[in-house]
């Protein structure tokens, strides 16, 4: 491998953490495709983020102990009585009090403040440990991180998919403004470049994005409806075909999934069984047409 084609671990940290530019984001994808033990340490990354996510935002949201906001606003009070310079005053065994007075309730101001962070670092603790309880609860097997990629269903990765990308301010990475780029780089990365029309049902196409796979680089599409929903179409290449199946409701999204034209497509997002499922066979419809009339 030469120099220029070199994948380091910094660099699957920054495709984690959306900083690689196009070019260099292919190079590592290509690499994926090639070290699958590296493709299931990324997906790994990516969920523990999700998990972090989950754990720390409510508490990063949560206000401050009334000790901390007062110790961050008070103005310090103007010293009282003579300024002690660390000379002895004879005569006067009681002028030192005043400052000891102060250095205690300063000292008490510092003990209420240690302990009101200690305990919102153990809040936030408990949170994280919680909800790496509950991800290590949801089918973890003792296999290792490549034969838990390899036997990952494709809606599980669709789910993990949509719950990486959806929430994130720029979820795509080539967004529909750039149609015609974005049809030419799922084709050359995917194979795939005929995004369905969702338009008729109130899903407006925001842009789209290649996301690692099992044999081959996933596409995934993100969808949005008018108050802000969305959902996301994920494909990977498949060897069978079949017709939409009956929704799936999990973890507060409705997953659709079906075969055709060689990939498999899971339509995943908030929306009503319903709603999703009529999204889906019309999206079905647009996939299993001919290639002229999606024009």
């Amino acid at each position: 491998m030469s120099p220029q084609t070199f994948i380091e671990e910094a660099d699957l940290h920054a495709l984690v953490d959306g900083e690689l530019d196009s070019e260099r984001r292919r190079k590592v994808e290509d690499h994926l495709l090639q070290h699958p033990e590296d493709a299931a340490l990324v997906e790994g990354w990516r969920r523990q983020n999700a998990a972090l996510r989950a754990a720390f935002e409510p508490v990063a949201l949560e206000m401050l102990p009334l000790s901390m906001r007062d110790a961050a606003t008070r103005v310090p009070a103007q010293q009282q009585g003579p300024i002690e310079t660390g000379a002895i005053h004879w005569g006067r065994p009681g002028a030192s009090r005043p400052a000891q007075r102060l250095d205690e309730l300063r000292a008490n101001r510092r003990r209420q403040a240690i302990f009101s962070t200690a305990l919102t670092l153990l809040t936030g603790a408990a949170l994280a440990g919680l909800a790496a309880l509950v991800f290590a609860g949801r089918g973890e097997t003792p296999h290792s991180p490549v034969a838990a990629l390899l036997t990952q269903s494709y809606a599980a990765r669709a789910g993990l998919t949509y719950a990486t990308f959806v929430s994130d301010a720029r979820p795509v990475e080539i967004d529909i403004s750039r149609r015609g780029e974005l049809v030419a780089w799922l084709q050359e990365r995917v194979g795939f470049s005929r995004p369905p029309d969702l338009a008729d049902l109130g899903l407006r196409l925001v842009g789209g994005r290649v996301s690692p796979g099992v044999a081959a680089p996933a596409g995934f599409l993100v969808y949005e409806r008018a108050d802000g929903a969305r959902v996301g179409l994920y494909f990977e290449r498949a060897e069978a075909t079949g017709a939409p199946q009956a929704p799936r409701v999990g973890q507060g999204v409705v997953e659709v999934e079906w075969r055709a034209a060689g990939f498999a497509f899971v339509l995943v997002g908030p929306l009503s069984p319903e709603d999703m499922q009529a999204a889906a066979e019309r999206a079905a419809t647009a996939v299993a047409a001919p290639a002229d009339a999606n024009h």
